[in-house]
């Protein structure tokens, strides 16, 4: 696939990711995958999920950094996919776990402020999307990392 296309690909997905926060993320638990549902939130460009520090997905990441998210696509009653496959990261930077927690809309109603230690932010870097537009029959992947 050429750059360009594949930066209109690129461009599609992300448009689809920015009005689709409630995805499935996958971890990997003693080799053997471990899916819930999550949201994901955009902060500076870089993807983000909160959850509680004792929740096995921290300890799964912590482990095994290799994760995948999929978001199903709803669209003129059709439907379709992206998967978005990467590593995670825990994040111990006071600064971004506090600036991060401005963007999720439901931070208040859990934890009493960035510094709780009961919070854990979560960074997901994705080097590699699959995409099944709503209503085709065959997935498109692209890269995403960044030339």
């Amino acid at each position: 696939m050429s750059r360009a296309n594949e930066s209109a690909l690129q461009q599609e997905i992300m448009a689809w990711i920015k009005q689709n926060q409630y995805v499935y993320l996958a971890t990997v638990d003693k080799n053997r995958p471990r899916v819930r549902p999550v949201v994901l939130f955009i902060y500076d460009d870089r993807f983000f999920v909160t959850t509680f520090s004792g929740d096995s997905k921290v300890s799964q990441i912590q482990n095994n950094k290799n994760i995948e998210v999929c978001i199903p696509l709803y669209e003129d009653g059709q439907t379709g996919y992206i998967r978005l496959s990467g590593t995670a990261s825990i994040v111990h930077n006071a600064t971004l776990k506090a600036e991060a927690s401005e963007r999720c809309f439901f931070f208040d109603d859990y934890f009493s402020g960035y510094d709780d230690p009961d919070y854990t932010l979560i960074e997901l870097d994705f080097d590699y999307a699959e995409y099944l537009r709503p209503g085709e029959s065959y997935s498109q992947g692209c890269n995403l990392k960044r030339y």
